[in-house]
Formats: structure tokens, C-alpha cells, sequence
């Protein structure tokens, strides 16, 4: 009897952690918020990681100091977990990229199904549009 209890327990256990890889979400029927979203143009290099992540949409807006701020939302395509890296970069008016500090390579994992949201602020008031990478990590 203690070895069917104890069976019965671990497979209840491994049957609730493969459900914590999905995430279920709420939201209105009727958004209220206004995004101004950016026409975006993909170059995809790595079909792979095209087929696990998709991104939704890319959305813009200005913070202090006149600051372009972007915004891409990410959906994970798979039901399972998928870890990646991104990161920004910036680019003037005449089309040149800026040096100086860009945050960089970033981590995030999307569980399965998740849409997640992932931004950054240019460094500068300078920055007139931007560049996203994607890579597995």
C-alpha cells in the first residue's frame, strides 16, 4: 500500500511539473491602450530559432530626454521552454550605428506558449531607430 501511495504521489508530482512549462494569460476583450507600432523588416539567419520564437510586434515610444524607447513582444511557439539572448542596437539619423554602452547581450526564457514583452532605452538622444538580434543561446 506505501509503495502505491508513494507511486501514485511521484507520478501526480511529474504530471504537475510538465504542466508548469505552459503559461495561461488574462487579458482585455477590449484593449484600451494605443501602441504606435514600428513596420518592421526580418532577417532571419537562423531558421531554427525563427520557428521557436516569433516576434508579435515592435512597439515604440519616447521617455525622458527625448528617447527612443522600444518595445518587441516575443511569443514562444513551442510548448516547451526556449532560452535565448537578445540585444539592441542604435543607429543615428545618417544611418550609422552608435558606439558607447548598449546593455549588451541579454537572457530570457520564454516558457511554453509564453508572449512576453522585452525593451530598451537608447543611450542617447542622438538614436533614430534601432537593430534587434536574436540568438540561441
Amino acid at each position: 500500500m506505501k509503495l502505491l501511495l508513494a507511486t501514485t504521489a511521484l507520478a501526480a508530482a511529474l504530471l504537475a511539473g510538465g504542466c508548469a512549462t505552459s503559461v495561461n494569460t488574462v487579458s482585455r476583450a477590449q484593449p484600451t491602450a494605443t501602441p504606435d507600432y514600428v513596420a518592421d523588416q526580418r532577417v532571419i539567419t537562423d531558421s531554427t530559432l525563427a520557428r521557436k520564437v516569433a516576434i508579435v510586434s515592435v512597439n515604440q515610444s519616447t521617455v525622458s530626454n527625448n528617447l527612443l524607447k522600444i518595445q518587441v513582444t516575443l511569443e514562444n511557439r513551442s510548448s516547451k521552454p526556449q532560452a535565448f539572448t537578445y540585444k539592441f542596437d542604435w543607429i543615428a539619423q545618417d544611418g550609422m550605428e552608435l558606439s558607447g554602452p548598449t546593455g549588451g547581450w541579454k537572457q530570457v526564457q520564454l516558457q511554453g506558449r509564453e508572449v512576453r514583452a522585452v525593451s530598451a532605452i537608447a543611450p542617447t538622444p542622438a538614436a533614430a531607430d534601432f537593430r534587434l538580434k536574436l540568438r540561441e543561446n
